[in-house]
Formats: structure tokens, sequence, C-alpha cells
């Protein structure tokens, strides 16, 4: 899951260099009760913690608070998966990808049933990108007011900002997925 581990960072530098707490403490202007601590993952170092630590490793700040994350830890089975229902089930968003790593972008899976629409109103993300590719059926989309009918195999890229909807127009059920990246 979501862990930094500036701890084992400290503790594999002091090893591998053959320094006591009380050497690395001088190195690095911080106590050892600090250090002792931040190798045990307890506390919330500053900014200016951080960067006496990275300095004395040899490593930007950027390098200390990298997480690690294991290849494993990247899959998400399909019974893993967290479903937000909308309009008493007439909508659904699975979500299809981890958030391990708190990454910048989602992979949604909507399934929108026959007559449904995904809102009341306008949906609009001023800090997200979206892709809509339509995998099933066909879906009208209104973007700031403009309508399109997007049949499947249809891809529409929508920009940050702008306010849309989707509904289905036909009797049929929809499916459509959408990957959005944070800008």
């Amino acid at each position: 899951m979501y862990r930094t581990q500036i701890g084992e960072k400290i503790a594999d530098y002091r090893r591998k260099n053959g320094l006591t707490l009380r050497e690395f403490s001088q190195q690095t202007n911080l106590s050892t009760a600090l250090l002792s601590q931040l190798e045990r993952n307890i506390g919330n170092p500053t900014l200016g913690i951080l960067s006496a630590l990275a300095e004395a490793m040899g490593m930007t700040v950027s390098e200390l608070v990298e997480q690690k994350v294991e290849n494993s830890e990247m899959i998400l089975r399909r019974e893993q998966r967290k479903t937000i229902v909308m309009h008493q089930g007439q909508a659904m968003y699975d979500i299809l990808a981890c958030d391990t790593c708190h990454a910048n972008l989602e992979l949604l899976l909507l399934t929108l049933e026959a007559g449904a629409e995904t809102a009341n109103g306008y949906s609009s993300h001023v800090q997200a990108e979206e892709v809509a590719y339509i995998l099933q059926g066909e879906v009208t989309i209104d973007v700031d007011g403009e309508r399109f009918v997007l049949r499947e195999e249809d891809t529409m890229r929508i920009l940050p900002g702008r306010k849309h909807c989707l509904w289905n127009h036909t009797e049929r059920e929809g499916k459509i997925l959408f990957v959005k990246s944070r800008v």
C-alpha cells in the first residue's frame, strides 16, 4: 500500500556507510532522538529536516521521499474494484485502476442503462482532462452545450474545465471507458 519509506532509507544509508546514529546526527545536525524516530517511521519531518537528510545522504529530497511500489501492488482484481452507483443504479462507475501510488491517472468504466444520464446537470473537472471511449452501445455527450452522438469505438477528448454530461438515448446498455488525467 501507499507508504513512503524514509526510515528504511535512513537506516540503510547508515548501515551501508557504517555510521552510528551519533555520527549521522553530527553529519545532519539533527538529534539522535529525532533520527531514531524517523528510522522507525515515527513523526512527520519538516521540509528542512528532509533537506538536511537528503543532503547528508547525497540525494535530492524527491529521491528521499519517493515511495517504493511493488509490481504486485499495481494489480486490481475484479472483486477488489470499487463501484460508484448513481441514479438508483442506472449509472455505475467501476474504478479500474488501483491507487497504490496516488497516480495522476484514473481509469473508469461507466455502465449507463438505457435512457439513463450521468448527472443532474453538468460535471466539470478543472484539474483533469478526460478521454471517453465507447466500448458498447451509443451515447449522446453534451460538452458546453454542444451535443455529439458517439458510437462503439468512438473516442472523445474532454479538456479541463469543459462542462459535460452523457446520456444513453438508446434501448441498449452503454459502456464507456474513461481515462482521466490530472493536469
